[in-house]
């Protein structure tokens, strides 16, 4: 039990490290970092829409994921991966 109590801290704790590398990164561009959270071991990262994201969109290094339709027309959220975490931007709040 303690064994595996603390593979699982070390795990948790190596992918808060590449989420405060990826952060710090994203920081230097002058991307806000609007929040960080875990999913299935994997950070995920949310940040408001920048010049960068709609770059990354162009040169096809990142996506769009759509969900359906709201009152101001189609939800949607850019991703796109950096060192092992998942960054993500919401389209749909502008």
């Amino acid at each position: 039990m303690v064994i595996e109590l603390n593979t699982r801290n070390n795990q948790l704790l190596s992918a808060l490290i590449q989420a405060e590398s990826v952060v710090t990164a994203l920081s230097e561009r002058g991307i806000t970092v609007l929040s960080v959270m875990m999913r299935d071991n994997r950070p995920r990262i949310h940040i408001a829409r920048h010049a960068y994201c709609e770059q990354l969109i162009r040169d096809g290094q990142a996506a769009y994921l759509h969900f359906g339709k709201g009152r101001q027309g189609p939800l949607k959220q850019g991703v796109f991966n950096q060192d092992g975490c998942q960054v993500y931007w919401s389209e749909s709040l502008h």
